[in-house]
């Protein structure tokens, strides 16, 4: 059979692959130790930024940089970097130091924040985009499964406990869902136990997306919009002064008016206080703080039925979301450090 080159140019040819190919196998190996050094969370916000650029393009729309809900780990952040500064400062007056510069403090801080609060950002954008895709209701269907589930929907039951006084408390209650895990993330970059709050942050992130991915695939009502007129006590919350108010600035802030199930606020609030439980004997304060959190949670929880955000169906499923995200952080970053001692060790 003949060739189609002459001996002496498949030889150059072969020698050239071989040359060619360990240097691409070289350069993947060093993209992928890249990858792993730069951390799941930056992974993370990628592949957000990128689910974000091509929904934009693909509906036409354009990124809103006025989200609100970002302010909040902004200004926790600012807190954080305060206060370790300062306790920086003290130490260095009474020369206390530890291992870390301030320089260090800053940039560690920065690190395991920023891709949190780009994460938040990126959520919020794609949760106000969601109202694309949201071409059915599954309001009834919630609403029937709740009935089944209790003989009455739990939304128009707790009509009987109305007062406007419960109602300003059950504001404040629903007002915390963001706030109770940024304190716990503060507690743990406070004492510098990094690993911990990038888990943290890793199940927070992980219910952001799945929560999208709920607002995209089941879009929902919530019981304040669907089953309006029949609300009798009142037909219309109202409190003293805070329900008003905060009311005002969720409904202005609210882009999407199918986005219930499954309910982030739950969700949220449950990882919050799944991490107090898991820390709550790490000192007194972790302790006092779990006992804290309890009824704080659980109000809000109550609060989403009392309020009329929510189907106890919603409820339901960001109690599963909170859980399945909390196994999956650790469970994901032990895999993580996995690969990536693998790779060193080929390095």
């Amino acid at each position: 059979m003949a060739t189609l080159y002459p001996p002496e140019q498949n030889d150059e040819a072969t020698a050239e692959l071989a040359v060619f190919f360990p240097s691409v196998q070289e350069f993947f190996r060093k993209l992928a130790k890249l990858v792993m050094s730069a951390g799941l969370d930056l992974l993370l916000v990628a592949a957000m930024a990128i689910l974000l650029g091509v929904l934009l393009i693909a509906q036409h729309d354009v990124v809103q940089i006025a989200e609100s809900s970002v302010l909040y780990p902004i200004g926790m952040m600012l807190f954080l970097l305060a206060t370790r500064m300062g306790l920086w400062g003290y130490r260095h007056f009474r020369n206390q130091n530890g291992t870390l510069s301030l320089g260090a403090v800053f940039l560690q801080t920065l690190r395991d924040w920023i891709p949190f609060i780009l994460i938040d950002f990126i959520y919020e954008n794609l949760h106000d985009l969601s109202r694309h895709f949201q071409t059915h209701d599954v309001a009834a269907t919630l609403m029937r499964w709740d009935t089944a589930l209790f003989g009455v929907e739990p939304t128009l039951w707790i009509q009987r406990y109305f007062n406007p006084t419960v109602t300003d408390f059950m504001a404040f209650a629903y007002g915390l869902y963001f706030l109770l895990p940024l304190v716990i993330m503060y507690l743990l970059s406070y004492r510098n136990q990094r690993s911990k709050l990038r888990e943290m942050i890793l199940a927070l992130s992980l219910s952001f997306l799945i929560a999208f991915v709920g607002f995209t695939l089941f879009p929902c009502s919530p019981p304040r919009y669907f089953i309006e007129n029949q609300f009798t006590h009142p037909s219309h919350l109202y409190g003293l002064y805070l329900f008003n108010f905060l009311q005002a600035q969720w409904d202005n802030h609210s882009a999407v008016r199918s986005g219930a199930f499954p309910s982030l606020h739950v969700t949220t609030s449950a990882i919050a206080l799944i991490y107090a439980f898991r820390l709550r004997n790490k000192s007194r304060v972790d302790r006092w703080l779990y006992w804290i959190y309890v009824p704080l949670v659980v109000s809000l929880w109550v609060s989403t039925v009392y309020l009329r955000h929510h189907w106890f169906i919603d409820i339901f499923a960001g109690w599963i979301l909170a859980l399945l995200c909390c196994w999956m952080a650790p469970t994901l970053s032990r895999l993580w450090e996995e690969l990536r001692g693998l790779l060193d060790e080929r390095a």
